[in-house]
C-alpha cells in the first residue's frame, strides 16, 4: 500500500490503524462549538433547502410529502447525521481513513464514495451557483423578465455561453479560496457572517411573503393537500428521503469531514440537533417564502433546477417596484447558501489528498479544484447531464452511502457509537442503535431500490 508520512512520523498505514493521532486533514480544530455549528449548517443548507423541498412540495403530494420528509429527517436524518459525526470525531481523519479505522479494510470503498460522490455533486452544483450569481447580477442591473417568454429567456442567457463558463470558474476559485485559508481562518469565518445574514433575509422576507393578499390561500393549496394515495406513492416516498438527505448533506462525507476537526469533548447529539432543526428550520421557511411567488410554470417542465430560475422571477416581477430589491434579496440569500455548501463538499476531497499526498492544505484546495472543474464540465456543457448526475449523485449514491454507513456503525462498530453518545439518556441511545440497524438499513433499502427503478425504467422502456 502507498505510505505517506505524515508529521510525527506516522506513515498511512499507522493512521489506519491509530486510535489516538489525527491525520493530518484533521490536525486544525474549531476555533469553537458555535463555529462548527455555524459551518456544519452551512454545508448542509443549500438550494436543496430554499427551493428543492419547496418545488418538491408543489408538484405534488402537499401535505403527504411535507410529513414524509420531517418523518424522514427526524427518524432517519437525525441518527445517521450522529452516526457520521462520531465516525469523524472518533477517528480524526478524513473520510476513506476513517472508514478503515472502524471498520478495517473491506470498508475503505465506503470512503471512496464519499469521495466520489462529494467531487462530481460539487462539479454540478458550481454550475448551479454560477446560474444563482449571474441571476443576481442580471437583477442589479434591472433585467427582470415581467411574462412568460421573458423568464424562458432569462433562464437560457443563465445557462449558456461564455459567461456560464466564467461564473462557474469563478464559483469553485472562491470555494477553492475559503478552504484553502484554512478551518478557522477559512471555513468558520465564511460560516460566522454569512450564517446569520442568511437567517436575518430569510426572516425579513418571511415577514414580507406571509403578509401579502393571497398568502394564507396559497398556504393552503400547496401544503394541505391531502390525498390518501400519496401517502402510498412510491414516487413522493423516495423524493421525501432524497430531500431529506441532500439537504441535510448525509452521504456525502463533507459532515464526516467537519466532525474530524472536533475535540473529544464537544457535545455530539446537542450539536447534531441544532444542525438538523437549522437546516429543517430553513427549508421551512424558504416554503413559507417562495409558495405565494409560485405558479403554475413550477409544472412546466423545467425540473427543479430550470424552475427555479424561471418561477421565482416571474413571481418576484409580479409585485411591481418592489419585485428587483426582494428577488436580489432571494438569489443573495441563495448565492450564501449555495458557496457554503460548495465550501464543505471541496472540503471531502481535500481531507483525503492531504492525507494520501502529504501535501499543505492550501496547494491540495488549488489542486483538487482544478479536477473537480474537468469534472463538471458534462454538467457545465449540458443541463440535460447536469439533471442526471443530480439524479445519480444527489439522490442514489447519497442514498446508497446512507446506507452502508448505518451498517457501518450499526453492526461493524457499535462501540464507537455508544461509547461517543454515553450521555445521551439510555431509551435515546438505544432508539439510535435501533435505527442505525434495522430500521436505517430496511427503508434506506427501499429507497435505494426506488431509485434505481426509477432512474432505469425510462431508459428500458425507450429500449423496448
Amino acid at each position: 500500500m502507498y505510505i505517506v508520512t505524515l508529521p510525527g512520523g506516522l506513515g498511512m498505514a499507522g493512521l489506519e490503524n491509530s486510535n489516538s493521532v489525527p491525520s493530518a486533514s484533521a490536525q486544525q480544530g474549531w476555533g469553537s462549538s458555535l463555529g462548527f455549528i455555524l459551518a456544519a449548517a452551512g454545508s448542509a443548507i443549500g438550494l436543496g433547502n430554499l427551493w428543492g423541498l419547496t418545488y418538491r412540495i408543489a408538484l405534488g403530494g402537499g401535505m403527504a410529502f411535507l410529513v414524509l420528509y420531517l418523518v424522514a429527517v427526524v427518524l432517519l436524518g437525525f441518527p445517521l447525521l450522529l452516526a457520521e459525526l462520531v465516525l469523524g470525531r472518533h477517528t480524526r481523519r478524513s473520510p476513506v481513513l476513517a472508514t478503515v479505522a472502524v471498520g478495517g479494510p473491506s470498508w475503505r470503498f465506503l470512503g471512496w464514495l464519499f469521495l466520489l460522490s462529494s467531487t462530481l455533486i460539487l462539479g454540478y452544483y458550481a454550475v448551479i451557483t454560477g446560474w444563482v450569481g449571474r441571476a443576481l447580477l442580471a437583477v442589479l442591473q434591472g433585467h427582470l423578465p415581467t411574462d412568460q417568454a421573458g423568464a424562458d429567456a432569462f433562464f437560457l442567457q443563465l445557462s449558456g455561453g461564455w459567461a456560464e463558463g466564467v461564473a462557474y470558474g469563478l464559483v469553485l476559485a472562491l470555494t477553492a479560496a475559503v478552504v484553502a485559508t484554512g478551518v478557522q481562518r477559512g471555513i468558520e469565518r465564511l460560516s460566522r457572517w454569512s450564517m446569520p445574514a442568511l437567517l436575518v433575509l430569510l426572516m425579513g422576507l418571511l415577514l414580507w411573503s406571509a403578509s401579502r393578499a393571497g398568502a394564507s390561500a396559497s398556504y393552503a393549496e400547496v401544503l394541505l393537500q391531502w390525498r390518501w394515495c400519496d401517502w402510498l406513492d412510491p414516487r413522493i416516498l423516495r423524493q421525501a428521503f432524497s430531500q431529506a438527505f441532500f439537504s441535510l448533506g448525509l452521504g456525502s462525507g463533507a459532515m464526516l469531514a467537519y466532525a474530524s476537526h472536533l475535540g473529544q469533548g464537544d457535545p455530539l447529539p446537542r450539536q447534531a440537533a441544532i444542525i438538523t432543526a437549522l437546516d429543517t428550520g430553513v427549508g421551512l421557511l424558504a416554503v413559507l417564502i417562495v409558495v405565494p411567488l409560485m405558479g403554475p410554470v413550477v409544472n412546466g417542465g423545467y425540473g427543479a433546477v430550470g424552475a427555479l430560475f424561471v418561477a421565482i422571477p416571474l413571481g418576484f416581477a409580479s409585485l411591481g417596484n418592489a419585485g428587483p430589491l426582494l428577488m436580489a434579496a432571494f438569489f443573495f440569500l441563495a448565492a450564501i447558501a449555495a458557496i457554503t455548501s460548495a465550501v464543505a463538499l471541496l472540503e471531502v476531497p481535500v481531507a483525503v489528498v492531504m492525507d494520501r499526498l502529504g501535501w499543505g492544505r492550501a496547494r491540495t484546495a488549488w489542486s483538487t479544484v482544478a479536477v473537480v472543474a474537468l469534472l463538471g464540465l458534462p454538467a457545465l456543457l449540458s443541463t440535460d447531464l447536469l439533471m442526471a448526475s443530480h439524479d445519480l449523485f444527489g439522490g442514489v449514491v447519497l442514498i446508497g452511502s446512507g446506507l452502508l454507513l448505518s451498517l457501518l456503525m450499526g453492526w461493524v462498530a457499535p462501540q464507537q457509537v455508544r461509547q461517543d453518545l454515553s450521555q445521551l439518556p439510555p431509551p435515546l441511545l438505544r432508539g439510535v442503535m435501533l435505527t442505525l440497524r434495522w430500521v436505517a438499513p430496511l427503508l434506506l433499502g427501499g429507497v435505494f431500490a426506488l431509485s434505481c427503478v426509477e432512474i432505469i425504467q425510462p431508459k428500458i422502456s425507450l429500449w423496448l
